[in-house]
């Protein structure tokens, strides 16, 4: 089950976290015409953002299975 919780409850949160850091504008903190080292610190913060409330997620699951 936390398998399931994790596949699904990941690619939700990761889009969700590459559009909140488009939103942030983080490519002024970069050097003008850096197109790729900027994409990749999106998709990389994304990714870490995804897996860390997929974590989340799993953990809550635990925590309502255990009260019923």
């Amino acid at each position: 089950m936390e398998t399931f919780i994790y596949f699904v409850s990941f690619p939700i949160f990761f889009a969700i976290g590459l559009r909140v850091l488009m939103a942030l504008h983080i490519e002024n903190k970069f050097e003008k015409m850096k197109l790729w080292e900027i994409k990749t610190a999106y998709f990389l913060l994304a990714l870490v953002i995804g897996h860390t409330l997929a974590e989340i997620m799993i953990r809550i699951s635990e925590l309502v299975t255990l009260w019923f």
